[in-house]
């Protein structure tokens, strides 16, 4: 029995390896070939041998809960000669004690260089950065302590020997190139409390080692941050955007926009005397870089005027530039259910309202309308189609109608019920099909 229990972690460790060097992900491995795995070097073998010394001692593998980099057993260069350390994450069970072992190689075999230590319960997350542009890699680890409590720190790994450059507790964590250097940056946020409201610190590491940071506030009133982006603002430069949760008067979503403005950081998006980023406050639809240009977009729903009581809206997105000024982009109709979009050319504005007409069974139906008067009436001009099953291409073909695309079990087309440009709007068959888009999950959703 404990030769067998022996031989079986030291699978788990093989499987942990093979994942690290990118080898499991070319493989499917049934539960009866785990004892046929593809050999590995003999310096691979020796490093099996390390980490089964830690585990002997009762040490567990604790991989990192959260961030890009969730492995147990971990590749990063970093001190810059080309070959590649290993680092490996252990939680010693009942002590709250967390370790990460840095291997090296030496003469083809894997010896330990550095253990970091700390107290907490899991890694929440790792993160690699040359903050200084020297070629040497820090590492940023955050250390979940209990439930809600939070804290990371930045190690200078110089000669593979950790130093402590910072440690303050966080709510969320960014590693982004904020200043436009060329550098990493480290921008840490926390929640309101008691003491202080809702604040960013940015970090930088000059070159002569020294840690240096400074703060901004977040929008008074958020309660949690739902989302971090980061991306670029309409006259290129960076920007982080981070949206945050709290109750406000025009809804329940608010995007505060930091950047580094002359040198210092700044939320450019809060204006005034309110503490709040106002012109962002919006119902829970999440910024994107929607047109992939690298320009991210906070969008603000607007009703559309309708035929029934039933409430269409537009999606008009806003871009900053780095003085804050904020301007309309673009606007969409974005139909969630069936899972499409379209970019509406900007003579639509004030002049078209929507519907939905659901009579074919499998086949479901946006109509867009010219508005004559406020009064109306209203000018149909377009229809959108989603068309499921396996009559849907079929459908898509019937007279009148173009085919758009086909996703899955669904099929989407239009019809111009209209000449093209009618009625002084701008549409026409090769419009409706370079505007129209499929919905992914993420603008709307806030995943990352």
């Amino acid at each position: 029995m404990i030769q067998y229990r022996g031989m079986k972690r030291n699978i788990v460790i093989l499987l942990i390896i093979l994942t690290a060097f990118g080898i499991v992900g070319c493989l499917r491995v049934a539960a009866d070939d785990l004892y046929s795995l593809p050999q590995l070097s003999e310096e691979y073998l020796r490093l099996q041998s390390q980490l089964n010394a830690v585990l002997s001692q009762g040490a567990e593998f604790s991989p990192p809960t959260g961030g890009p980099n969730r492995q147990a057993v971990q590749l990063k260069d970093l001190n810059g000669n080309g070959v590649d350390e290993v680092l490996a994450f252990f939680s010693v069970p009942g002590a709250s004690t967390l370790q990460i072992y840095i291997f090296e190689m030496i003469e083809d075999e894997y010896s330990i260089a550095e253990i970091i230590e700390g107290v907490g319960d899991a890694f929440e997350s790792v993160r690699y950065a040359d903050m200084d542009g020297d070629g040497i890699v820090e590492i940023i680890v955050g250390w979940q302590m209990g439930a809600a409590l939070k804290t990371f720190s930045i190690y200078s790994t110089r000669d593979l020997h950790s130093v402590l450059l910072a440690r303050e507790e966080y709510s969320e964590l960014a590693v982004y190139d904020l200043s436009g250097d060329g550098n990493d940056n480290v921008v840490t946020l926390r929640l309101p409390t008691q003491e202080s409201g809702a604040a960013a610190q940015l970090y930088t590491l000059m070159q002569d080692g020294e840690i240096i940071s400074s703060q901004v506030r977040l929008s008074t009133g958020i309660e949690a941050i739902a989302r971090v982006m980061t991306g670029i603002l309409t006259d290129g430069v960076p920007a982080i955007f981070i949206e945050s949760e709290g109750r406000y008067d025009e809804g329940s979503l608010v995007t505060d926009v930091l950047t580094v403005r002359n040198g210092e950081f700044t939320n450019i998006s809060i204006k005034g005397i309110s503490g709040v980023s106002e012109d962002t406050v919006r119902a829970r639809i999440y910024s994107s870089d929607i047109n992939k240009d690298g320009i991210v977009m906070v969008p603000i729903p607007r009703l559309l005027k309708a035929q029934s009581d039933t409430a269409y809206y537009a999606i008009d997105w806003y871009a900053y530039n780095s003085t804050g000024i904020i301007r309309l982009a673009l606007t969409t109709y974005h139909n969630n259910f069936d899972e499409w979009y379209l970019i509406l050319p900007s003579d639509w504005r004030g002049r078209v309202s929507v519907r939905r007409e659901d009579i074919v069974s499998g086949e479901r139906t946006v109509i867009f309308s010219y508005i004559v008067s406020d009064e109306g009436p209203y000018e149909d001009f377009l229809k959108v189609y989603r068309l499921s099953g396996e009559i849907g291409v079929e459908r898509a073909s019937l007279p009148g109608r173009i085919r758009l695309m086909s996703e899955g079990a669904s099929t989407y087309a239009f019809e111009l019920l209209a000449s093209p440009n009618s009625f002084g709007l701008t549409f026409d068959e090769t419009l409706i099909k370079e505007n129209f888009r499929l919905i992914y999950s993420d603008w709307l959703a806030g995943t990352t």
